[in-house]
């Protein structure tokens, strides 16, 4: 819970509106409802794998733009989580300034796509 609030404390200051879920149950209601414009995902929850979470987004949310992140970090696991559609994987701990990095250089590609 603190981790969570942190990382929404710390996106809110970058200038970035952040909402979180509890559990995987929850962030799969609301990602299904209202889809934001990016996830960051633990691979490790109490209550679903981070990789389920990801086969399960990746079918029924493809448009959802993922961030992993883990503390359990291999290339097994970023390998698996870029195949399954996450478009960047950060290794824990991670400072604040990577974290903004990361989803800044996430937008700004997608910009660059689009725009």
């Amino acid at each position: 819970a603190l981790l969570r609030r942190s990382l929404a404390f710390n996106l809110e200051q970058a200038g970035y509106r952040a909402s979180n879920a509890e559990d995987a149950e929850d962030a799969l209601l609301f990602a299904r409802r209202d889809p934001p414009d990016l996830v960051l995902l633990d691979m490790k929850l109490p209550d679903i794998d981070g990789l389920e979470i990801l086969k399960i987004v990746g079918e029924q949310v493809p448009a959802l733009r993922v961030i992993v992140m883990t503390g359990y970090s291999t290339m097994s696991n970023a390998l698996q989580s870029m195949k399954l559609g996450a478009a960047d994987y950060l290794a824990k701990p991670f400072t604040d300034d990577e974290l903004v990095e990361a989803v800044e250089k996430l937008f700004a590609y997608e910009g660059s796509r689009y725009g």
